[in-house]
C-alpha cells in the first residue's frame, strides 16, 4: 500500500504531506478572485470557504484541498487558489487559505 502512495505522489508531482513543509506563510505574489456568481449573491449565500494549497518550491500551487466551507462555494474558491503564485521558497509547503464570499 506505501508504494501505491508513493507512486500517486510522483504522478502528481509532489511529496506527501509529510514531506512537506507545513504553512511558511510565504507570500502571495499574485491572486486571483474566486469567482461569486450573480446569482448566490442576491441570494445571500455567503461564508467562508478554508483551503490547504500545496505550494511547489517555484511558487506555483500543485493541489488545493478543502478543508471546509460551503459545498456551493468550494468549486470556485478552488479554481482561484490554483492560479495563485507563491513567493519562491527552498521546499514545498502547504499554505492556509480562508476566502471569505460576501463580505464587503
Amino acid at each position: 500500500m506505501p508504494t501505491l502512495a508513493l507512486v500517486l505522489c510522483l504522478t502528481a508531482a509532489f511529496v506527501p504531506a509529510s514531506r512537506a513543509q507545513k504553512t511558511s506563510g510565504r507570500k502571495v505574489l499574485s491572486d486571483v478572485k474566486p469567482f461569486y456568481p450573480p446569482t448566490l449573491k442576491n441570494m445571500h449565500i455567503e461564508g467562508l470557504v478554508r483551503l490547504t494549497a500545496i505550494v511547489l518550491p517555484n511558487g506555483s500551487v500543485v493541489a488545493v484541498e478543502v478543508k471546509g466551507g460551503n459545498p456551493i462555494l468550494v468549486e470556485n474558491a478552488v479554481k482561484a487558489v490554483k492560479a495563485w503564485r507563491y513567493a519562491p521558497g527552498p521546499n514545498q509547503t502547504e499554505e492556509e487559505v480562508v476566502l471569505n464570499f460576501g463580505a464587503k
